[in-house]
């Protein structure tokens, strides 16, 4: 961004955090970049030097000490209202974090010039017109300061009250969704995306683009769970209302990779590339594609092309699924035992892990692998469909049979299921359905094949 129009943003949030050290609750805690930038920084550096030059006015009109210390008080607010932006900003954001840094210094300036004021124009008869208008002012400061302080207090609270003036908030809706996505918590991703929908309810409407952002975030939940049509309904709604809103794009290119259509998918990542979206995500979704078209080379490139652009586990997990598609078993392994290391419950990264030691005819690391997975996810049915036919190749009857009905318990819809019971010699009634040898977990495919995450980056 050139120089003048960082100034200008600057300046607008320095205004905005003064108004937010007087009221915290009138404005947004964490203001988005005016549409006319220079504008409004020419209009805000406006009201900042007209609030220097009146309070000069006033001490000299009054020729009192009071007064003086209450011009000189206010200029300290003011030179602290530019100053304290320049650090609540970018990853330190929201700016309300610094109004009371800014509070502290002004409502002192305001009370002193009020009590400055009272001393010249009250008169006699007011015997305690001084105390008496600093603490009234005072005391409209502790109420604007105290009722705020559960806003102020709270990162969280700041960003949701960001999201609940301006739908269209995507760093708030980010931030939001930050945690839970770190945490691969996707019952609460998908609870942020609810209640920020809740919030403005006319998302409804076909032609309301306010929380396309929302519906992105939503669509994004629901890949996560899996639920690939009504992720693919969100996507494509939130590009409907939004075609400029590059993330909206990327969940669309992914959520049709996902649902199946990935000509469609390479189409609209490619388009987003060349409009200049993220290529963490594009490129990401790009391999998906590719995946799901049976080009696992290109896949694979892409997927190394993504993490190469920034993109997080997602990406990594998908390339160590496809390093072990095409045998490269020492690739999978260096793209996912630093997954494991960073988080020991990822139990897809774990069970992608064990399918590399299975293939490797390591029947102690596959079988503690698969153990591990189940451990993080106890609804895996692949770990557990693959550590059957292990202790069962292996020859340990008693312990395959063990993991064969506890297949059968978990998942009864499974059609693997009868068929393993057969294969085993477990008596647990007719046989049906198919088996297969173990394979990685994720990467898009069929059950036993490996795994590439749908959870979040």
């Amino acid at each position: 961004m050139p120089w003048l129009a960082e100034l200008a943003l600057h300046l607008s949030r320095a205004l905005h955090l003064a108004v937010l050290a007087i009221a915290p609750t009138w404005l947004s805690p964490e203001p988005l970049p005016p549409s006319a930038l220079a504008l409004s920084g020419a209009l805000s550096a406006a009201a900042l030097a007209a609030a220097l030059g009146l309070s000069a006015w006033f001490a000299a009109r009054l020729d009192t000490r009071l007064a003086r210390n209450g011009a000189a008080l206010l200029w300290l607010a003011i030179a602290a209202a530019l100053a304290v932006p320049l650090y609540y900003r970018g990853p330190r954001a929201p700016l309300a974090q610094g109004a009371v840094l800014v509070a502290v210094p002004l409502w002192a300036a305001l009370a002193t010039l009020a009590a400055a004021a009272a001393e010249q124009w009250l008169g006699s008869t007011f015997k305690h017109r001084r105390m008496g208008a600093a603490i009234v002012v005072i005391g409209l400061g502790a109420v604007q300061l105290v009722g705020a302080a559960p806003l102020l207090g709270s990162p969280e609270r700041m960003w949701w009250a960001a999201l609940r003036r301006d739908g269209a908030h995507l760093r708030a809706v980010d931030e939001l969704a930050r945690p839970p996505r770190e945490r691969r918590k996707l019952d609460e991703l998908d609870a942020v995306a609810a209640r920020c929908l809740k919030m403005h309810p006319a998302a409804a409407a076909p032609a309301a683009p306010a929380t396309c952002a929302c519906l992105s975030l939503r669509a994004e939940a629901r890949l996560h769970s899996k639920n690939a049509v009504a992720a693919l309904r969100d996507a494509e709604a939130a590009r409907e209302r939004c075609p400029e809103q590059k993330s909206a794009r990327a969940v669309l290119a992914e959520a049709l990779a996902v649902a199946g259509r990935p000509e469609r998918a390479r189409a609209e990542a490619q388009a987003a590339l060349e409009d200049g979206g993220d290529p963490s995500r594009l490129r990401y979704a790009l391999a998906l594609a590719h995946q799901r078209e049976g080009r696992l080379s290109e896949a694979r490139a892409e997927a190394e092309r993504a993490i190469e652009a920034g993109a997080g586990r997602k990406a990594q997990l998908l390339a160590g699924a496809l390093a072990i598609l095409a045998g490269d078993l020492d690739g999978a392994r260096a793209r996912l035992a630093p997954l494991a290391e960073q988080d020991p419950s990822d139990a897809e990264a774990l069970y992608n892990l064990a399918l590399v030691a299975d293939k490797r005819g390591d029947y102690n690391g596959a079988r503690q692998g698969y153990l591990a997975a189940l451990k993080a996810d106890p609804r895996n049915a692949d770990a557990r469909y693959n550590l059957a036919l292990l202790t069962f190749r292996a020859g340990i009857l008693e312990e395959s049979r063990h993991h064969v009905r506890k297949f059968i318990d978990a998942f009864p819809d499974d059609p693997r299921g009868q068929k393993l019971a057969q294969t085993t010699g477990t008596p647990l009634g007719a046989a049906g359905g198919g088996s297969a040898p173990p394979a990685p977990s994720g990467a898009r495919r069929p059950p036993q094949e490996p795994a590439a995450s749908s959870g979040p980056r």
